[in-house]
């Protein structure tokens, strides 16, 4: 064999095994940074009553079948505001839908309703003769995310829905009074210290506080945090997103799916172990129970 050849073989199988090591790796570091699989979206699909239109974010190169996550944003928000989780989860291995409401205005139930139905095209596009991922979504792991009255969305939709569903993460929701005892899924909450839309002191804590404790749930709250931690940077001087805590909370929020949603007991440690002090002292307050 010509030493070019030898050479260029030993490099791809080299690059290969990099490769597969990095998609192995498991901490909160990795899953903070994009993940190993190329990201691919489309946003045509059977419209449904229930939201206006959405995006379709998949790994475009994993193999394997993978879990389907519906995004709803805030009041007042589209689709763009959410579109880094759409891209980020994507490429560590799941379906990403994030949606349009159908009024900007929208209220957390009607969000709970339109997420719902994002569960329901995701489902279907598994399904659907012809469609991109005709037989990739794994219909029965599903889990539903959302932000400010898209957070509260998510709860309501997951204290009336949790048998279609396999975890729940609403970040800084916006839902006075709520009680959400009837949620029987892992449940993620991701708060701002010093949110002023959504008080945690009116919002998020009273919401964990009224979770099961049946079930694994964790409140993150990031210190010095707005109500705009998990948004993306649209360039609205209004919003200011606490993006340099991105890789904080979008590290926390694959654990979670990793391990509530596709069922993988390697990333347990990741959610539930000794927090790196670099990563402690961004937290205002950490409570969970597993």
């Amino acid at each position: 064999m010509p030493i070019r050849i030898r050479q260029l073989l030993t490099l791809i199988l080299a690059l290969s095994l990099w490769a597969n090591a990095a998609a192995q790796e498991i901490s909160r570091e990795s899953l903070g940074r994009p993940g190993p699989y190329q990201v691919a979206y489309y946003s045509s699909y059977p419209a449904v009553a229930e939201f206006s239109a959405a995006t379709i974010y998949f790994p475009a190169n994993k193999g394997q079948d993978f879990a389907g996550i519906a995004i709803a944003p805030g009041f007042t928000e589209t689709q763009e505001h959410m579109s880094w989780w759409g891209t980020h989860l994507a490429s560590h291995g799941f379906a990403v839908l994030t949606l349009d409401t159908n009024e900007l205005r929208d209220d957390p139930s009607t969000r709970a309703d339109a997420l719902m139905a994002a569960i329901g095209v995701l489902r279907n596009e598994s399904e659907r003769m012809g469609g991109t991922l005709r037989g990739k979504i794994l219909t029965d792991r599903m889990a539903i995310m959302g932000h400010s009255m898209g957070g509260g969305g998510t709860l309501i939709a997951a204290n009336g829905n949790s048998a279609e569903l396999k975890a729940a993460i609403p970040f800084t929701p916006w839902q006075p009074d709520g009680d959400f005892s009837e949620i029987s899924i892992p449940t993620l909450i991701i708060a701002g210290e010093n949110d002023r839309i959504a008080a945690v002191a009116e919002h998020a804590a009273p919401h964990f506080e009224s979770l099961s404790s049946d079930i694994p749930k964790m409140y993150l709250e990031v210190k010095g945090g707005n109500h705009f931690i998990a948004n993306t940077d649209v360039g609205d001087a209004r919003l200011t997103p606490n993006i340099d805590v991105h890789d904080l909370v979008g590290g926390m929020a694959v654990a979670w799916l990793k391990l509530f949603v596709d069922g993988d007991e390697n990333y347990r440690d990741a959610v539930f172990g000794e927090i790196p002090v670099s990563d402690r002292e961004r937290l205002s307050k950490l409570e969970f129970s597993d």
